[in-house]
């Protein structure tokens, strides 16, 4: 990345890191007081997180160390996009002269690296916008005459096609120039008001005007004092020169002349963050609000211009936040607002009473909610996590209207083991998600019903039993493991410390061998504390022990049981969240009751450590770790982590997640933040080769999953990626003589591609011999019988169809 984009990068995360005024985030252990309303701490993905696991909005992790992408020559891998669709969908817009061309902007999280979408067919299917690709796409707004204009990370940009090519405006006003707020004046469709974000306060221009279609710019902020980002404007239908502006923290701000003065209107309204304005002249709309610390306000309403400020929202509901503001353009007393996390609400007299999580949508997060322009029927809705649904009745139903948009936000993939088609995938937005299911390989996804927090995590258990880890937040449900019973329902198996946030959980794994054996890793959180975490349930998650509690600044990443039959030998990793790449790796020999640390071999200063064990021998365990920002070392163990060696090899990016194949015990797959996004190694983790053909520069990879032995998945912040595995197909001939007066049998064979070959005699492993496609076995018996050979792949189960060959008699 250049100098330049570094830098724009980085002032666009601090433009869109609204906290709405609560403290800097804690260093690692730090506590408030018991439900005080700034209350802080630092999560397992890196965001500031609240005591209820509340994330703020506007706040994201910056793009992973090693984004950038460079030239690699790929292996074998044909990814190919597996679903199910989805992503964070900031604003939607349809055109004011075609109703079939909609646009959408995504925005993950609230942050960078977002871009556009586009219909041609009402919403049916979606394509990307290629001008707009990487830059997060906040508003959108169509002139009368069709123009369009998306307020981006990097500016203003128009499109005079219907949204199929666009050209950047000049700002004028240095690398932080994000647009969160766009309006245009609907008397002249020149004249266009943009909100700015404010950098953290190092952007003090937050409002502009342009008077010749975003041509040039003039400053029109209003004298705030502290710079606050514009988060939604208004102008008056009826005198376009009476421009309303919301911001940030909490203030109104009202000019009559095009923003020459300002007043401020702000008095008798929360100081809680504001994020969209209705207003027709007469009456005033303003929601906004966000969950992280309490920062609620809901919908007020002003008749005299933001003179004095009513509530609109009342006790029915259930939380006082909104996000969107929609009124039927043919009745103003039909309002429709998105919330946090409750889905659309709506009243149809004006505010006296609400519909609660209309049309389907109580367990969504809605960011923007906009009438066809015109139409009192056609609504669209863009969310959280699951992109755009639309509605055909005014909002009395909504139905998710997202086919092509692959951006949903996945944090892990699994695939049951009984049944390679059935596939699960965690999913998450700023403070919602869920789980999806398919049972057809990819090709239908069903959301399954668990409560609408972040997810992240879902692993079937041996027996085919679908489990899940929500990671809050607790305002909507319990976090902890989730395990879905025969009827499709789920259950809270735990554990619980509390009525808060206090379990910030990442891995779940299984016994194969005891059904009642279940762990779980990660590290307390917020008024538990923050230190490493291993639970365990010895009767599938009726009650819990935590077995290992380490430092404080730590979190237990991953785990492996040394599968012999007895569940005695563990391993895991303890991931150090302080900087100092101070991680370790930890034994139990006792089923998980005590630990140990186990770091002969190993360097001292790596982290992000993930394991996986080979398929062929319980005791041969990789380790791949991060061993600086942006580069990854791998390890291997002969004896079930007690001993480790370096296996010489490093990568750019870090480490994701770590999978050994489970037909091959020499072979082993990665998945990295930088290019190639996957890589593999046939030769026990000494060299890997680049294993990314069409998902080169995918954001984010993250979690590897199996489904069967001939297809591999991939989890990212896009979506979920398939590839199938193409094995060797092994031919052999074998055929009896003499040699001396013994009997030996000369074996040929083509197909393998490994460096050795394991001989099999009647299902006994002879010999591991070069790859040379040959081989001589002296059988030495006498008599007559039959003998019986396969030849496979060193250390696989990829192996050729038997063959027999009789001997001391005619051939057989």
């Amino acid at each position: 990345m250049s100098t330049s984009r570094l830098r724009r990068a980085l002032g666009a995360l601090l433009a869109l890191g609204l906290t709405g005024g609560a403290v800097p985030a804690a260093s690692a252990g730090a506590a408030g007081t018991a439900g005080s309303s700034d209350s802080q701490w630092t999560d397992s993905s890196g965001l500031p997180t609240d005591a209820h696991g509340h994330h703020p909005d506007g706040v994201t992790v910056p793009p992973t160390a090693g984004e950038a992408t460079a030239a690699v020559t790929s292996t074998a891998a044909a990814w190919s996009l597996l679903g199910p669709p989805g992503g964070d969908i900031y604003d939607t817009a349809v055109s004011t002269v075609d109703p079939k061309i909609v646009l959408a902007g995504y925005a993950p999280g609230g942050s960078l690296n977002g871009g556009l979408y586009r219909s041609g067919d009402g919403g049916t299917t979606w394509s990307e916008v290629p001008a707009l690709h990487g830059r997060s796409v906040f508003a959108i707004e169509f002139a009368a005459g069709g123009t369009a204009y998306a307020g981006t990370q990097d500016s203003v940009w128009r499109s005079n096609d219907g949204g199929l090519t666009w050209v950047a405006s000049n700002l004028n006003i240095g690398l932080n120039d994000q647009v969160l707020s766009i309006a245009v004046d609907p008397v002249n469709p020149s004249v266009l008001w943009a909100g700015i974000g404010n950098a953290l306060g190092s952007q003090k221009v937050n409002v502009m005007r342009s008077a010749d279609g975003g041509t040039t710019w003039t400053n029109r902020t209003p004298p705030m004092g502290a710079a606050q980002s514009g988060r939604a404007v208004a102008i008056d239908p009826n005198d376009p020169n009476t421009v309303i502006v919301a911001f940030d923290a909490g203030q109104v701000w009202v000019t009559r002349d095009s923003g020459v003065s300002w007043t401020n209107r702000s008095a008798g309204l929360p100081a809680s963050p504001l994020f969209d304005i209705g207003y027709d002249g007469t009456r005033l709309l303003v929601g906004g609000g966000q969950l992280f610390n309490n920062q609620y306000l809901g919908l007020y309403q002003s008749t005299d211009l933001g003179v004095t400020w009513t509530p609109l929202h009342n006790s029915s509901w259930p939380i006082p936040v909104v996000h969107g503001i929609a009124v039927d353009p043919h009745d103003p007393d039909t309002i429709l607002v998105t919330t946090a996390g409750t889905g659309v609400h709506r009243t149809t007299d004006g505010g006296a009473t609400w519909e609660i999580g209309v049309g389907g949508t109580s367990a969504l997060s809605g960011r923007s909610i906009h009438f066809v322009p015109g139409n009192s029927r056609e609504v669209f809705l863009g969310s959280d996590t699951r992109a755009v649904f639309r509605s055909t009745d005014g909002g009395a139903s909504f139905v998710q209207s997202s086919n092509g948009i692959a951006e949903i936000d996945l944090r892990s993939v699994h695939v049951n083991p009984r049944d390679p088609d059935e596939i699960a995938i965690a999913f998450q937005g700023q403070n919602t998600g869920g789980v999806y299911s398919t049972v057809d390989g990819g090709a239908n996804w069903k959301l399954e019903p668990v409560p609408p927090t972040r997810y992240g995590a879902v692993r079937f258990a041996p027996d085919g039993t679908l489990y899940a880890l929500s990671t809050g937040p607790s305002t909507v449900a319990q976090e902890g493991l989730y395990r879905r019973g025969g009827d499709g329902s789920w259950s809270v198996l735990g554990p619980d410390q509390g009525s808060y946030y206090e379990s910030d959980l990442t891995t779940i794994l299984f016994s194969r061998t005891n059904p009642d054996l279940i762990l779980l890793t990660g590290a307390d959180f917020g008024y538990a504390g923050n230190e490493a975490t291993i639970w365990r349930t010895l009767d599938r998650g009726q009650t819990w022990a935590k077995v290992y509690e380490g430092p404080s600044g730590q979190a237990a990443l991953d785990i492996e049981i040394v599968e012999n039959g007895a569940d005695e030998e563990m391993i895991a990793t303890i991931n150090d969240r302080s900087g100092a790449y101070a991680s370790s790796v930890l034994r139990s020999e006792d089923g998980g009751t005590s630990w140990f640390t186990s770091m002969i071999g190993l360097s001292g200063r790596y982290m992000n450590p993930y394991l996986c064990v080979s398929s062929h021998d319980p005791y041969v365990v990789y380790l791949a770790a991060w061993l600086t920002f942006s580069s990854t070392g791998v390890y291997r163990s002969l004896d079930g982590g007690v001993t480790w060696e370096s296996t010489g090899w490093t990568s750019n990016g870090g480490v994701a997640d770590l999978a050994c194949d489970p037909a091959d015990g020499r072979t082993v797959y990665m998945s990295l933040s930088a290019d190639p996004r996957v890589v593999r190694s046939v030769d026990a983790g000494t060299t890997f080769a680049p294993f990314e053909s069409g998902i080169e520069g995918v954001r984010q990879p993250r979690t590897l999953a199996f489904a069967g032995a001939s297809r591999l998945l991939l989890a990212t912040a896009k979506g979920s990626y398939a590839t199938n595995l193409d094995r060797d197909v092994i031919t052999v001939g074998a055929s009896v003589r003499r040699n001396r007066g013994q009997l030996v049998v000369d074996l040929t064979w083509q197909g393998a591609t490994s460096a050795d070959v394991d001989i099999y005699r009647d299902g006994t492993l002879v010999g591991t011999v070069p790859n040379g496609g040959a081989h001589t076995d002296p059988i030495g018996v006498h008599g007559r019988g039959t003998v019986t050979y396969q030849v496979c792949r060193a250390d696989s189960s990829t192996c050729s169809a038997k063959t027999t060959v009789a001997y001391g008699g005619p051939p057989a």
